[in-house]
């Protein structure tokens, strides 16, 4: 869209400043989906934003760009526009070819992720993901 990254952070918590900089700061309710409450936590404590006006921010972008880019920047997970809704979206409708673009049936599961798990734990997950591979080998 600009050819240059729009968040060019030097880091994960200097870029998550420069998001909420154009799109606001989230309010409590579009936190809900952080399941840790550490994050939900430091997000709260970032300095509180408008969101600002995209036309504005970026004069020279293609008004239909702006508007699938606005849909696509929502903090919120479930407010944000799905994968399908962006592929048909007239920004992309040149590029859009329904015949080549499966769409998974099935929603991804993150569970692995639950931060109770312990040290030991985790490196047994690796271990076991890493036999898959290499089968045949034996440690």
């Amino acid at each position: 869209m600009t050819r240059e990254p729009l968040f060019p952070g030097k880091d994960y918590v200097h870029q998550l400043k420069i998001i909420t900089e154009l799109i606001g700061s989230p309010d409590g309710a579009s936190l809900e989906f952080l399941r840790s409450e550490n994050a939900r936590k430091y997000v709260k404590e970032l300095p509180k934003f408008p969101r600002q006006n995209f036309s504005a921010r970026f004069p020279s972008m293609n008004p239909t760009a702006i508007d699938l880019l606005e849909k696509m920047l929502v903090f919120d997970p479930e407010k944000r526009i799905t994968v399908e809704e962006a592929l048909c979206h007239p920004y992309l409708s040149a590029l859009h070819d329904l015949n080549d673009e499966p769409v998974c049936s099935n929603h991804f599961s993150f569970d692995f992720e639950d931060p109770s798990s312990t040290e030991e734990e985790i490196k047994e997950l690796v271990w076991l993901e890493s036999v898959k591979f290499n089968p045949h080998q034996t440690i």
